[in-house]
């Protein structure tokens, strides 16, 4: 193997694989988002807990594909190499074009919300000063320094990145435990009296939450499905694994595990201090800040400790980012080597970091905060909107490759197992039944419907790759029969 010209480093094992998918996983979506998707779904009130499990559980025939695509065909490319090879090399790009641009928009967004989140902290503590960071500037000097600092952390290299992501795992651990301690600890009357005398200055109002129906539990689903986003950050080291056929496998099932234990344990903490009758008071009091995890904490503790957790909530939030920028770098990364972008996309500095692609990504995330702090939009949906249609492709993937007949590659041939076709074909069950409840978002203009902003953003990835499939065809390159005949090196 060492006598390959590989351009990436190969030294990353499980443990930094877990922990780069549960880095990304564990953020907004468990700290926010678990609460906030009762402003979306009234209905689902104390269900949060059971919908996050559920999510947790629906994934898993993805988790279960990606293990064994992840142990015979470990790539930096990850699901987009997988789909493009079973499927066709236009679907596999477009899929994963959709997911490209969610997690370069998710980059963005996030920056965007470490800023609100610090000033509140900030304002908390009695430091007024802070509110600034909640203005456009304080949201754009917080967000780039986040953006480029993280940028300088992968360019020194995948071993650096895999060191810090390792603290940073220990970190959530600390959160977690804490969360937990604090959600199982205090009482909701307790929380109820501070709510009174210090939020509401009187009674709490009182809302009757509607009946559960179908779509409001699945729409919910949708939304956790960004929760657990971040498991698809770990087959993007597939091209810097040091044994990827053990590593990726082990790595990818581990991370999966501790998600759903961590977000069902602490969704059930956050439940236990308050219900979803009052998060929803104070949502509809515009007192939204409150009904997050740092905000709820920072009612059941002391002040001071209230805020340092918030602190810390903060910087979880923030480091999603990290292998956020490693999951776009390396998507690049792969459709360089498969021509559709040009040769820079795969060229690495001499800490074998694909740095220009580094660079386009950093770049384009900064351009989305703009946008961010300018419009204010949520990446939510459609975030989960790609996860889903991802796991559709390589479901249908593993059946087309099942079907294949007698010239398969071999690592073809271990695609199409009963575990695997079983796997494929529930996560095409699963993700047509998730799916239409978040076709169409209530209350939601056209332009921002997550269906509509597919439609186009898949619509940009076709003429990308028709461009790309063109310009090859002038040098006497087939890019479909190119992309089809071969994995790429790495």
């Amino acid at each position: 193997m060492t006598d390959k010209p590989y351009k990436l480093a190969k030294v990353v094992g499980p443990i930094v694989i877990m922990a780069s998918a549960v880095s990304q996983e564990y953020g907004a979506g468990i700290n926010a988002v678990a609460t906030q998707s009762i402003g979306s779904y009234p209905s689902i009130g104390n269900l949060v807990p059971l919908i996050m499990f559920v999510t947790g559980l629906l994934l898993l025939p993805k988790v279960f594909m990606y293990q064994r695509f992840g142990g015979i065909a470990s790539r930096s490319g990850g699901q987009y190499v997988w789909i493009s090879r079973t499927t066709s090399p236009r679907v596999g790009f477009l899929v994963h074009f959709l997911y490209w641009i969610g997690i370069i928009s998710a980059i963005g967004f996030i920056s965007y919300t470490v800023g609100s989140t610090l000033a509140s902290t900030l304002v908390s503590l009695g430091i007024t000063a802070g509110a600034w960071f909640a203005t456009f500037y304080g949201h754009l000097t917080v967000g780039l320094i986040l953006i480029w600092t993280f940028f300088l952390i992968h360019y020194s290299g995948v071993k650096s990145y895999g060191t810090v992501v390792v603290i940073l795992f220990g970190l959530i651990l600390f959160a977690a435990a804490t969360s937990m301690y604090v959600g199982f600890s205090t009482p909701n009357t307790e929380y109820v009296n501070v709510l009174s005398s210090q939020i509401f200055k009187g009674p709490i109002p009182h809302y009757t939450l509607p009946s559960v129906t179908y779509s409001a539990f699945f729409g919910t689903v949708t939304l956790f499905v960004f929760a657990y986003a971040g498991i698809s950050a770990a087959p993007m080291l597939g091209g810097e694994a040091k044994n990827p056929q053990k590593d990726m496998p082990r790595g990818i099932v581990y991370a999966w595990i501790i998600a759903i234990v961590l977000f069902t344990l602490v969704a059930l903490a956050i439940f236990h201090t308050v219900t979803g009758e009052q998060v929803y008071a104070l949502i509809q009091s515009k007192k939204a800040y409150y009904a997050t995890l740092p905000g709820i904490l920072s009612i059941a503790e002391p002040r001071l400790l209230g805020a340092i957790f918030s602190i810390i909530v903060t910087v979880i939030i923030a480091k999603t980012m990290l292998p956020q920028l490693l999951t776009s770098s390396r998507t690049l990364f792969a459709w360089g080597e498969d021509l559709i972008l040009p040769a820079h996309f795969t060229h690495t500095n001499k800490f074998k970091a694909p740095d220009f692609s580094l660079l386009i990504c950093a770049i384009l995330a900064s351009v989305y905060l703009v946008y961010t702090s300018v419009v204010g939009v949520s990446v939510v949906d459609i975030r989960s909107l790609s996860v889903l249609l991802e796991m559709l492709a390589l479901g249908a993937g593993v059946l087309v490759t099942a079907t294949k007949g007698e010239k398969k590659e071999e690592w073809e041939k271990k695609v199409g197992t009963p575990g695997m076709i079983i796997a494929g074909i529930t996560g095409i069950l699963v993700t047509l039944i998730v799916i239409p409840s978040v076709v169409v978002v209530p209350h939601v203009s056209l332009v921002l419907q997550p269906s509509f902003q597919v439609v186009m953003t898949i619509l940009v990835g076709l003429v990308i790759y028709e461009v790309s499939r063109i310009l090859r065809n002038r040098n006497n390159i087939d890019l479909d029969e190119f992309i089809k005949k071969s994995l790429p090196l790495e």
